[in-house]
């Protein structure tokens, strides 16, 4: 991994000296009639005498196009955009020096484009200004799959046995979709994804680093999932079927509906999911007690049912040339059913059975998310001076009822030992964030700089009662039920500066968050304040030696919260002898990661990386070898540090087969107690994606997609590796209105997540499948107008995604 760094680092000073006296880069900007940057735009560097076009170029998001390797000579600038005329410069002369070009505006034209076919498609793999770009808008593997399926192809991520997401072999990621906060953790986020249609999905960026405008949270980095947008003027819409079949019948279906009418834009869309899974577990659990030891082994179903209604309402106004008023509101009710048999045998050593647990456990759980969002932005001259103001109103609520039976029988089976144990648990999560912030552009000098401040108020409050059937009466357990408040204040400030140098492209920044936090316990009758000011700077740096060779040096220091879950002072219960504490002391950790992007002829992209985090919040194991029971807590245990190189390697083979690979490699070291012993420990992992796409012809194309992940130290947890094979194929109607995909993922039932850990008197194997085959169909309509216009832009904010 050093000698990467080194050689990467190397090829950078390298190409700096050849390259030094090289010509500077020509750049300019496409704009429309309201001065609005054209995204997407064909740019032309054409003679004035033959008309010969000599370079060309293609706008970004901000309407900024770069031509580099000119010769010196008279020239126009022509720039073509689809349902805008044709717009050119003055005659121009380039001399040695180079010249800044003043931008070139593009009237709409009046007449209706009919929807075309695009024949060229984006890559799979993409490194876009130091992020890496999965796109996955045409895919048939993503078709009718939801977002947590798709999210786990995207290079350098990982998911765990519990649904936690990982980001080059970190925890801690900040999750937000179209650039907005998703306020979610763990088994919520999962749900919340899983809830969520896969075919939606056009890219889900990937990133490592952040800027000053950007949230400090997220010590692994932040992942982005964009939606697909409707660019279309008039009336239109799309709707979207999908059946499949696993261990149980799962389907969902969602309708877009897109109005746009000169100035105004009214946008909605409405999804329903219904899933059912089972869920095998298999867990055999040593726990000694001097030269004595109790083995279970535990074999469980867990028998699921989702149900998820999503749905998003929007209007966008143009109340004048200069300014754009957004409001959004969005909803999530989703409901969860289980069904969870399980039978446990003890004994003094494996195979040997004193005594069997059967358990059962019925549960119900109601989560309902509602989001309401308003954004206004004004460009205040046509310098680049922009305001933009947002405010965001967020509430969570999570209620379940569990409901607990424990047979315990002699090694027979049929007799019993004990009466049977009944328990029940209510709980419930009420969490409400609000945060408002405000962003200010403008040029200074050759660059742009921007300033903001923004405030969040975060009030959780959680609640457990827990109650026993004693002599057929319920009563209350007042060891295992709690209240916990908690409180959370951010008020933070940023100050970025971003400036273009001939072929070189500076962006610094410095961003402070000063935090307050109150943790009541109403139950222990305790009370945990905490305050806290940090500074967080960050900082890329760019270097095009031309358009083939592209290199982007990344900083950033950044911070992980704990999760509110986790400060809640009591116990969690997974099954009768297994259960997680929260632990109100623990503090945030904090990390300074650094990257190195390479990127070679367009398509060859490389990725280097470093993290060191300070305080890292681990989880940590402790058990009663009198009650034989098993807990996990989390704490500021010690140091890590983690190395990782991302390689994408595309190919083509023929003309209708395009291969894309991706090669992640990560090192991980982590030293510091755990479970009170002293841990020194680094291991690699390794994984690799190659996806295949074959165009068969204009209508019918298929894709292959192969994942394997490499066994893996995780802490002190063993991961086993895993391997995934999906298939899909796709068949576009001559209507160009309809399609139909056709999926099968996990065709070998090989995607299982297994792992152990044989740490000091900690002995313990799980074997877990999460019903991942099926089969499953999906049908696609779009109607109405079916003309093009101009992209409707959508403005994001970030939050913290902590809330459980």
């Amino acid at each position: 991994m050093k000698n990467a760094f080194f050689w990467i680092i190397t090829l950078v000073l390298y190409s700096t000296v050849v390259t030094a006296n090289q010509r500077p880069a020509l750049r300019g900007k496409i704009v429309n009639h309201n001065n609005e940057p054209i995204n997407g735009a064909s740019v032309y560097l054409i003679t004035t005498t033959a008309r010969a076009v000599l370079k060309t170029a293609v706008t970004d998001e901000e309407g900024k196009y770069t031509i580099l390797d000119y010769p010196s000579g008279t020239f126009i600038i022509e720039a073509t955009a689809v349902g805008f005329g044709k717009g050119e410069t003055a005659i121009f002369k380039i001399g040695a020096e180079g010249v800044e070009l003043p931008n070139v505006m593009l009237t709409p034209v009046n007449k209706e484009i009919e929807a075309v076919t695009v024949m060229g498609e984006l890559p799979l793999i993409q490194n876009v200004k130091g992020k890496m770009v999965m796109n996955v808008e045409n895919s048939s593997v993503s078709a009718g799959n939801n977002a947590f399926e798709v999210l786990k192809r995207a290079p350098g991520v990982n998911v765990d046995k519990d649904d936690n997401i990982s980001l080059m072999g970190r925890q801690g990621v900040n999750v937000t979709i179209d650039g907005r906060p998703t306020y979610m953790t763990g088994e919520q986020l999962a749900t919340f994804l899983k809830s969520t249609d896969g075919g939606q999905i056009k890219s889900i960026e990937l990133s490592s680093t952040r800027s000053a405008k950007d949230d400090a949270e997220g010590a692994a980095g932040v992942i982005n999932i964009i939606l697909k947008k409707n660019k279309l003027e008039g009336f239109n819409g799309s709707f979207v079927a999908s059946v499949g079949q696993g261990e149980r019948l799962r389907g969902n279906s969602s309708i877009n509906l897109n109005y746009k009418k000169d100035n105004t834009t009214v946008f909605s869309n409405y999804a329903y999911t219904d899933n059912k899974t089972i869920e095998t577990l298999n867990i055999m659990r040593v726990i000694p007690d001097g030269d004595k030891q109790t083995v279970f082994s535990q074999l469980a179903e867990l028998k699921e049912r989702d149900r998820t209604h999503n749905y998003k309402l929007g209007l966008e106004q143009k109340t004048s040339v200069r300014n754009t008023f957004v409001l959004q509101f969005s909803g999530n009710n989703n409901v969860e059913n289980q069904d969870n048999p399980g039978t446990t045998n003890m004994g003094s050593a494996l195979g040997v059975i004193d005594s069997v647990m059967n358990s059962y456990t019925l549960g119900k759980e109601k989560f309902n998310k509602y989001t309401f969002n308003a954004n206004n932005e004004f460009k205040i001259d046509t310098m680049g001076r922009t305001l933009t103001m947002d405010l965001d109103y967020s509430m969570f609520k999570t209620s379940t009822g569990l409901n607990y039976e424990y047979r315990t029988y002699f090694p027979d089976g049929e007799t019993l030992i004990y009466a049977p144990d009944k328990e029940r648990s209510n709980s419930l999560t009420d969490i409400k964030i609000f945060a408002m912030k405000a962003d200010y552009t403008q040029k200074v000098g050759k660059g742009n700089l921007e300033v903001g401040i923004k405030y969040s108020n975060v009030e959780s409050d959680n609640g457990i009662r827990f109650d026993q059937l004693i002599v057929d009466s319920w009563q209350n357990n007042p060891k295992r039920s709690n209240a916990f408040n908690y409180v959370e204040q951010i008020t933070a400030g940023y100050i970025d500066y971003s400036v273009s140098l001939n072929k070189w492209e500076v962006k610094a920044g410095l961003r402070s968050e000063y935090t307050l936090t109150d943790g009541i316990s109403g139950t222990e009758n305790k009370e945990n304040k905490r305050d806290y000011l940090d500074w967080f700077p960050s900082g890329s740096l760019s270097y095009t030696k031309n358009e083939n060779h592209v290199f982007t040096l990344n900083y950033a220091r950044k911070i992980s919260r704990p999760n509110y879950r986790h400060l809640n002072p009591f116990e969690y219960y997974i099954d009768k002898r297994t259960s997680m504490r929260g632990n109100p002391y623990l503090k945030p950790e904090y990390t300074n990661g650094f990257s190195l992007y390479y990127t070679l002829h367009k398509m060859f992209n490389i990725a280097v990386g470093h993290d060191f985090t300070n305080d890292a919040m681990v989880e940590s194991m402790g058990q009663d070898t009198i009650l034989k029971t098993t807990w996990v807590t989390r704490e500021n245990l010690g140091k890590q540090s983690t190395s990782y190189i991302n390689l994408t390697v595309p190919a083509r083979i023929g003309k209708f087969w395009t291969m894309y690979n991706n090669l992640t490699g990560i090192y991980m070291h982590f030293r510091g107690p755990i479970a009170g012993y002293y841990v020194s420990e680094g291991s690699t992992f390794f994984q690799l994606n190659s996806t295949s796409n074959f165009k068969i012809n204009k209508a019918l194309s298929s894709e292959l997609a192969l994942r394997y992940n490499s066994p893996f130290l995780y802490y002190v947890y063993k991961i086993q590796g895993r391997f995934n094979t999906d298939v899909g194929i796709s068949y576009n109607l001559k209507d160009q209105r309809s399609s139909f995909k056709l999926a099968i993922t996990d065709v070998f039932r090989s995607n299982r997540n297994n792992l152990y850990t044989k740490f000091r008197e900690y002995d313990s194997d799980i074997r877990q499948y999460n019903d991942t085959q099926s089969i499953r169909f999906t049908f696609n309509y779009k109607f109405g107008n079916l003309k093009q216009s101009v992209r409707r832009r959508e403005n994001s904010s970030e939050e913290k995604n902590r809330a459980q």
